[in-house]
């Protein structure tokens, strides 16, 4: 019985290694204030073209759409939409001159996992097509295991686009979001 009992709680300990929460970290940046004009467009320029970024755009525009704007062929304002997947254990960094920035952390491997993680990145940029200003900026990120970049969209638009539609900030401002689930 102890035997069988310690050979569940192992299973149990082995398949929580997937299980749990899942954070969404945001960074969104109101550059310029929402402006009164409230027609886009989605820019389309990519070299190569796949199904989850068609869905982050279709996405994209029905969530623009839900506050309040309308996609228009010749609208002022140009939304780009970019999606990325990568090994969540590869960091990224960025180096000038004079410092080396942190883009994205390594992330280790959590104990009992049996796969291994990918980052599931949007972002979202908005920008006056007549000045080339930039608008706002809103990225999103996730950590899964098994999950899809199709899964992953509704909760990486909804943090990308938090900050959108509000008054100018100085600096991006950075929120973790969690939820429940298959990582």
């Amino acid at each position: 019985m102890i035997r069988s009992l310690s050979m569940i709680l192992a299973g149990a300990t082995m398949v929580s290694g997937c299980a749990g929460p899942i954070e969404t970290r945001g960074r969104t940046h109101q550059v310029i204030a929402a402006p009164e004009q409230k027609n886009f467009t989605i820019s389309s320029k990519d070299a190569v073209i796949n199904r989850d970024i068609e869905l982050a755009r279709e996405m994209v525009a029905k969530a623009l759409g839900e506050r309040g704007y309308k996609p228009s062929p010749d609208a002022s304002i140009v939304v780009h939409v970019a999606l990325a997947e990568r090994p969540a254990d590869i960091a990224i960094t960025a180096k000038d001159k004079e410092a080396e920035q942190s883009i994205a952390a390594a992330k280790r491997k959590k104990r009992f996992q049996s796969c291994r993680d990918q980052e599931h990145r949007l972002t979202v940029s908005l920008f006056d097509q007549a000045s080339g200003t930039k608008l706002y900026t809103g990225s999103a990120s996730e950590y899964h295991c098994k999950g899809t970049i199709a899964q992953s969209l509704p909760f990486l638009i909804d943090s990308a686009l938090s900050g959108f539609g509000g008054e100018a900030t100085e600096a991006p401002q950075d929120a973790i979001r969690t939820r429940e689930g298959i990582e």
